[in-house]
């Protein structure tokens, strides 16, 4: 259903990544607990989850490593890579392919060495579950099987946060997607501002519900003075930018539940709910003055622009927004006549004075 104010991408994206909570950070310490598990089961010093950079980038899992030598040990690890099976170096200091390594050489000083190959579902090896001690042991059969099965478990568990990633990533693009799709159909280009069938729809429906609370709802119709000349003395362009300016100088005084549409050329409307007509003349006066004092540089210098403004207020007997809309035209063009750059507001109708009937109209 549509909604408004406009759905905005970065809104939906937190919110769904706050329902999947997985492109963040928090699975990191869950995934430490796991290495501390393994650790505390093998009773080992040290554990760690050595992975490829694709996975490492967002999960950690660690236990018993000492700040300042992750990076030593992820290197020695990684040397752990080319098994296809789990493995066990008894002591490490005594094998030539682990006996340079830094970590062997210096601290933690290690020498007992096992691992466990971590695939994926198609056998694709992505890291290894290693455990690390600073004394040589050896493994009985028993133990290397426990070590296969628990590098099993956190295969599944890393392979199973990946594809949330993929899903969570595959949800932000279609929320991306949905937005996008939305702005185009109810927006106006130019200005971001509903184009004219979202702005009459919208405000239909708020209609529907001012009715249902018995409150006040106002109307704005607003246009820019000798926009025509304009256009002939400084170019299409520059009247573009007019515009566009105007729109988010109106965009910045009203409420985001008040409803701001282009409905054509440099003419605008807003429809303004749980506003009394006074309340619409206040705002429609402090859209004139921001009008008038916006200066545009131009490449035959500066350019200021007034606005002339027509105000409602919808009447109990009025059957649509339409009536409201005609009646604060009406106001727009006696501005015009009046001598542009002023607010004008519909002469009283029977049907507006029967909606607030106690209201002093005047400016």
């Amino acid at each position: 259903m549509i909604s408004y104010p406009q759905p905005r991408f970065e809104q939906q994206r937190s919110e769904v990544l706050q329902r999947f909570n997985i492109f963040s950070n928090a699975g990191s310490a869950e995934a430490n607990q796991t290495a501390n598990i393994v650790r505390l089961a093998f009773d080992v010093p040290m554990v760690l989850v050595s992975l490829n950079q694709r996975y490492r980038s967002w999960f950690s899992a660690r236990a018993g490593i000492a700040p300042g030598t992750e990076g030593a040990i992820e290197d020695f690890c990684s040397l752990g890579q080319l098994s296809r099976t789990s493995f066990v170096v008894a002591d490490a200091a005594r094998e030539h392919y682990f006996a340079d390594q830094p970590v062997v050489q210096g601290k933690p000083g290690i020498r007992f060495f096992a691992g466990a190959p971590l695939l994926n579902s198609v056998g694709q090896r992505f890291g290894t579950l290693c455990l690390m001690d600073t004394k040589p042991r050896s493994f009985a059969e028993r133990e290397v099987t426990l070590l296969t099965g628990m590098a099993i478990m956190i295969s599944n568990e890393i392979c199973l946060r990946s594809a949330g990633r993929y899903a969570v990533q595959d949800l932000v693009e279609a929320e991306q997607d949905r937005c996008d799709l939305y702005n185009l159909a109810t927006t106006d280009e130019l200005t971001d501002a509903l184009n004219r069938r979202s702005f009459f729809y919208l405000s239909k429906r708020e209609i529907r519900r001012c009715k249902r609370q018995h409150s006040p709802i106002s109307v704005i119709m607003l246009d820019i003075d000798h926009f025509k000349r304009v256009n002939d003395v400084h170019g299409h362009a520059v009247g573009d930018d007019v515009i566009a300016k105007l729109a988010k100088v109106v965009s910045s005084l009203i409420r985001d539940h008040d409803i701001f549409g282009r409905l054509g050329g440099e003419e605008f409307g807003l429809v303004l709910p749980d506003t009394t007509l006074h309340a619409a003349i206040s705002i429609a006066e402090r859209i004139r003055n921001a009008a008038a004092a916006l200066l545009l540089s131009t490449d035959a210098g500066t350019l200021k622009i007034t606005i002339s403004l027509g105000v409602d207020e919808y009447g109990s007997n009025d059957s649509g927004i339409e009536e409201a809309l005609d009646r604060a035209d009406q106001a727009l063009y006696r501005a015009k006549r009046n001598g542009r750059n002023r607010v004008e507001f519909a002469i009283p109708s029977v049907s507006a004075a029967s909606c607030r009937s106690d209201d002093t109209l005047q400016v």
